[in-house]
């Protein structure tokens, strides 16, 4: 059951995105007492994006992490070459199977742009050509591209306590490629641009899976109802509502 507790606004919204997504992963991670396995889509170089990797190092979490642009699949491989708990895969998730052309931004190109986030690749060139990018700095690769089930039937992975998805505007596509309420997450992480006939898309497919939506630091969060168990105490201790210890308070 989901309650209103009356309204928050927090003065500076975004020094909350961190600590609740630290909390929602901490939830997936302790009603499944550690036993989560992940499906990502997307992956990049690993040490980007979602902060999944210290589950994956230190908490025992394992996972099928799928990124098709090469150069991060590199990094990607290299960075889990040594854990048998993670597979990686180095191809794209659509709702076709086919070869796709995939557009990135030139190392020359990327290095000139230092604010601009490393590694972003996308089916849809004009996310990657801005109006500070000559056409000479994107290139395009092709790649081959499969639905989400025929992966997962290939490798026999029939469920998964977390789905990440960062496609490149591909998201909807990604969702629309899989049974979702089969796979049975307890969270869903996409990372959708909310206004857009995509984002839409995406909500449309997180509720008819049964799952809740909500907005968690650029990500589109499908929460399943009654699997998060984030202690109270960890939400308390981080609005800072502790009164220190016993101890602390006999002075």
């Amino acid at each position: 059951m989901i309650r209103d507790l009356g309204p928050y606004v927090p003065k500076r919204a975004h020094k909350l995105d961190a600590p609740i997504m630290a909390m929602l992963l901490n939830g997936v991670h302790d009603h499944h007492r550690g036993q989560v396995f992940v499906v990502q889509v997307g992956a990049g170089n690993g040490e980007t994006g979602l902060p999944l990797l210290p589950r994956f190092r230190d908490e025992g979490w394992s996972g099928l992490l799928i990124e098709p642009h090469p150069q991060n699949f590199a990094q990607l491989d290299a960075l889990h070459a040594n854990g048998d708990r993670v597979a990686v895969l180095n191809l794209g998730i659509s709702d076709v199977s086919a070869n796709l052309s995939l557009h990135s931004l030139t190392p020359e190109a990327e290095a000139a742009q230092r604010r601009a986030p490393r590694g972003r690749a996308s089916l849809i060139r004009d996310r990657i050509a801005t109006p500070d990018t000559s056409p000479e700095d994107v290139t395009s690769t092709e790649v081959p591209f499969l639905r989400m089930d025929t992966v997962l039937a290939e490798l026999g992975i029939d469920s998964a306590q977390l789905l990440a998805i960062n496609a490149g505007g591909h998201e909807a596509q990604v969702l629309a490629s899989l049974n979702l309420a089969a796979l049975d997450p307890a969270l869903v992480l996409v990372h959708s641009a909310p206004g857009t006939a995509a984002d839409e898309a995406c909500i449309a497919s997180l509720t008819a899976a049964n799952l809740h939506p909500f907005r968690v630091s650029g990500w589109l969060a499908g929460l399943a109802p009654a699997r998060l168990a984030v202690p109270l105490e960890e939400l308390l201790t981080f609005f800072q509502r502790g009164l220190g210890t016993p101890q602390d308070t006999e002075e």
